[in-house]
């Protein structure tokens, strides 16, 4: 059987697999006693906006914890507005401008080094306090693209943050300090376009296949077993396929009994 053929439910005979494998090893997590834990992000919330209607939605449907990462400076009355109503939802500071400061030809960035740090700190500490106003506020930075300048870490605590999150597995718990890192592991967006136009669905197959490696290192020892497996999302920009998948993804995984979903402020708890 063909990658290409489709089997009588829709689904192609890859995807099908790459689910088979998802719940295989969420089974060998189940036969040792064992909690897959899982958390979700999803990045650049600014204002209470349709798309961010179908976040909160499906939230509330399938019953899940979310963090959600706010870009201060571009942040929106509304949004304080909307999220006043609701439950099991964390504000979590998203930079402060979102704006990129790399140079031509680098990873885009921007809590980096070419600036002078005290202008960065400074960013960071008024974004703080448009944070602080949020429902559901809690002190973690989430750098946009998920980068940040190492010499910048030392100071989070000092500005009161208690967290931080980025991309891939971490090291250790404690970035610095007490700042306690949770980062983010799977993303369905194919930034990069490699399977059709960029800001797409990264596929089924691939995005399951990566979720299923990290729990499977996670329960092997090979990265840090404490650290949820986490799901990125991005509601401004997914197409109608990655919303699919993603609904589909914590409706199957929300009932299985070997998972739990976490919220971000039991991760962040010093």
């Amino acid at each position: 059987m063909t990658t290409a053929m489709r089997r009588s439910d829709g689904q192609s005979a890859t995807t099908g697999t790459a689910w088979d494998g998802l719940f295989a090893e969420l089974g060998a997590w189940a036969d040792a006693g064992r909690t897959a834990t899982l958390w979700w992000r999803d990045d650049d919330a600014v204002a209470a906006t349709p798309a961010l209607e179908k976040l909160l939605l499906l939230r509330r449907r399938i019953g899940v914890p979310l963090a959600l990462a706010v870009i201060p400076r571009r942040v929106d009355a509304s949004l304080a507005s909307r999220l006043s109503s609701e439950i099991e939802i964390s504000v979590l500071q998203h930079g402060y401008s979102h704006d990129n400061f790399a140079g031509p030809g680098d990873r885009k960035i921007e809590l980096d080094g070419s600036r002078p740090t005290d202008y960065v700190i400074a960013d960071l500490a008024t974004g703080m306090q448009i944070m602080a106003a949020m429902p559901g506020w809690l002190p973690v930075l989430v750098p946009p693209w998920n980068r940040i300048a190492p010499h910048l870490l030392p100071m989070l605590p000092e500005l009161g943050y208690c967290g931080i999150s980025t991309l891939g597995a971490r090291d250790r718990r404690l970035a610095v300090g007490r700042l306690v890192r949770h980062n983010v592991h799977i993303d369905p967006v194919d930034w990069r376009g490699r399977n059709g136009p960029a800001g797409g669905f990264a596929g089924a197959a691939p995005v399951l296949a990566a979720l299923t490696t990290h729990l499977r290192d996670r329960r092997e020892g090979r990265v840090d077993d404490a650290e949820a497996s986490g799901i990125m999302t991005h509601h401004k920009v997914q197409d109608s396929a990655t919303w699919e998948f993603f609904a589909q993804l914590l409706e199957r995984t929300a009932a299985h009994p070997a998972v739990r979903w976490c919220a971000a402020p039991e991760m962040f708890a010093p």
